[in-house]
């Protein structure tokens, strides 16, 4: 390297010696060859040296022209970089013939005088271009030290800085990669937001369309139910009549049970006493016949008494008569004394008896007439009441089938409204993780992007605080000013890192309503707010954004007033010139800032008309290094 650097030193001075040359000599060489030549000549400094020379040798006019260019020689071994200078003479002549001896006496003067002036102006120009020889060797000398500085340099950092670049050069790619995928990402999550934003919006006409007919329905329903209840109440009142007369008719045919329960009774009661009078006259039959069969034992121990007598004694036998005759009076005037009695008894308990179911029967009949006729005169209202009856109960059944008609459309109503509302959940739901999905996504590689930002601001900030240490930044601006355009890309790669550094930012929100601070640029780009409320909208008119950067800036936004933000919809206000339109309440765009800042600890604050704290949104970044 530095041998190559030497031969273009040598060469750079050969050249520049090679162009210092005397006015004669340029004249000479001119007058001799009749045309033109072009000589090259290498040079390390830059800008334009013009020399013009007028002579006019027999009536040929000559004009030298000697002017240097720069160019670079990238072609030339050594002269990377270098500059070239090209002196190029032209010559042209024009014949002049036919020319009186006056006008030659005032050419010969006019030549003179543009001969002295001529060489005036040409001693001029050569110490003007022996100062810019010196100057470019002291600059050649300089250039000379700085690009052995620059070797020196390379040779203690060159290594590292390779290393590092080609680690980073992957990661730095990756990022960019990342950025630009994330931004693609983030263009089709807003597409997507977009398309369900618009799919909600369908969801919510479709819904309010079912709430409005749902509340048509509701309110037939409600008529259709008073018609139903003065209709029930109708009907009670028709149930409750006609209990009335079934609790009558009930007593009746109860009093009618009674009676013909009596009426029963006294049959049995009667058969009873026929069947006792029977029993008594067979008792009486039996009683007879007991007395006949005891008279005839009687007779025959009568009989044998009386054979005995005739074998005992007279007076035995007159006595024993007596009293048998005694005894046997008794038995017979006590019996007969008995049937007597039983008889009349009989007689008396049978007349008694008949003549009380006699009048139990009459009473009964009389009874009996009475609720016939009764039953008669219930049998023709229950008969009314009936018919009545089936005619409210047809008119109920019709009811009824209307109720149930319109409760199986209410049903049916009710079944689509909660399919509706569940569909519409669902949608929502899905909505919902379809869009914490990309935000967490989006989220995540905006977290990526602003770490790898940070790394970078850090990374650079490490390597111009090293260049602004070292002196290297001065240098390699000086070297490439003077060396060559090919070495600008190599100070991009003398760089040197000691150590890694890893950034962590953390992002706290928190809101006391239903606005919220929902995002932040890392880049300072925009901030947005979200009206999380599904319904309700919100006016931001007078509200103040306040940001605070490290503690240190502080940036204050007051929102235009009558500025509403929809239910469910979110605002965008962008810094100046960040590509954001102004288009309220959507997207609003601050005039004052051209960014919202960036920083390590930066707070932002929504402040109402109050002055009261609304939300904030807290950004932390933390970097260690090992």
């Amino acid at each position: 390297m530095s041998s190559a650097k030497q031969t273009s030193e040598s060469e750079y001075e050969i050249a520049y010696r090679s162009t210092i040359q005397p006015r004669t000599a340029v004249r000479t060489q001119s007058r001799q060859s009749g045309n033109y030549s072009t000589g090259t000549v290498v040079g390390g400094g830059g800008g334009k040296f013009l020399l013009l020379s007028l002579l006019l040798s027999n009536s040929v006019i000559i004009l030298n022209k000697i002017m240097y260019t720069s160019e670079s020689l990238r072609s030339l071994p050594g002269a990377s970089g270098g500059r070239v200078l090209k002196m190029v003479t032209e010559m042209g002549s024009a014949s002049i013939g036919g020319i009186s001896p006056a006008l030659s006496a005032n050419a010969a003067k006019s030549f003179l005088e543009a001969t002295d002036k001529e060489k005036k102006e040409m001693q001029g120009l050569n110490d003007r271009l022996g100062n810019y020889i010196d100057r470019v060797k002291k600059l050649e000398e300089q250039n000379r030290k700085l690009v052995a500085d620059l070797e020196e340099l390379r040779g203690r950092w060159g290594k590292d800085t390779s290393e590092i670049k080609v680690q980073y050069a992957d990661s730095l790619r990756d990022a960019r990669k990342e950025i630009d995928d994330g931004a693609r990402r983030k263009a089709e999550i807003d597409v997507r937001v977009a398309r369900l934003k618009d799919d909600l919006a369908e969801i919510r006409s479709r819904y309010e369309d079912v709430q409005h007919r749902r509340e048509n329905d509701r309110e037939k329903i409600n008529q259709w139910k008073h018609a139903i209840d003065d209709a029930q109440s109708e009907l009670e009142m028709l149930r409750a009549r006609w209990r009335q007369l079934t609790d009558e008719e009930k007593r009746l045919n109860g009093d009618n049970a009674r009676i013909w329960e009596e009426l029963q009774k006294a049959r049995n009661d009667l058969d009873e006493e026929t069947l006792g009078r029977i029993d008594f006259q067979n008792q009486v039959q039996t009683l007879m016949e007991e007395l006949e069969f005891l008279r005839r034992v009687h007779e025959q121990e009568v009989k044998e008494l009386q054979a005995l007598l005739a074998q005992a004694p007279a007076d035995t036998r007159e006595f024993f008569k007596n009293e048998l005759a005694l005894a046997i009076r008794d038995i017979k005037d006590e019996y007969d004394y008995i049937a007597k009695q039983g008889k009349q008894d009989m007689e008396s308990w049978y007349k008694l008896k008949v003549s009380e179911v006699q009048g139990s029967a009459n009473r009964a009949n009389i009874e009996a007439n009475y609720q016939r006729e009764e039953v008669k005169r219930m049998r023709d209202n229950i008969g009314d009441l009936r018919g009545k009856l089936g005619d409210l109960e047809a008119k109920n059944a019709l009811l009824e089938k209307e109720v149930q008609s319109l409760n199986n459309q209410l049903n049916d109503d009710q079944r689509q409204y909660e399919a509706a509302l569940n569909d519409r959940d669902a949608t929502l739901r899905r909505m919902r993780e379809e869009c914490q999905t990309l935000v967490a996504e989006l989220q995540a590689l905006l977290d990526t992007k602003q770490m790898l930002d940070a790394e970078i601001a850090i990374y650079r900030k490490m390597l111009e605080g090293e260049e602004s240490r070292v002196g290297l930044r001065q240098m390699v601006e000086q070297v490439v000013k003077t060396h060559s355009l090919q070495q600008q890309e190599d100070t991009d790669s003398t760089r040197s890192v000691r150590g890694e550094v890893s950034t962590k930012t953390t992002f706290q929100r928190s809101a006391k309503g239903n606005i919220t601070i929902a995002e932040c640029d890392p880049n300072g780009k925009f901030i947005m707010l979200e009206n999380s409320h599904r319904s309700k909208d919100e006016n931001l008119g007078e509200h103040k954004l306040r940001r605070k950067l490290d503690n240190r800036r502080e940036i204050v936004y007051t929102i235009p007033p009558n500025t509403i933000l929809k239910a469910g919809r979110t605002m965008k206000i962008w810094a100046r010139d960040q590509g954001g339109l102004h288009s309220p309440p959507e997207s609003l765009v601050y005039d004052g800032e051209n960014t919202w800042g960036i920083g390590a600890n930066v707070v932002t604050t929504l402040i109402n008309k109050d002055g009261d704290e609304r939300a904030t949104h807290t950004q932390k970044t933390i970097q260690t290094g090992q």
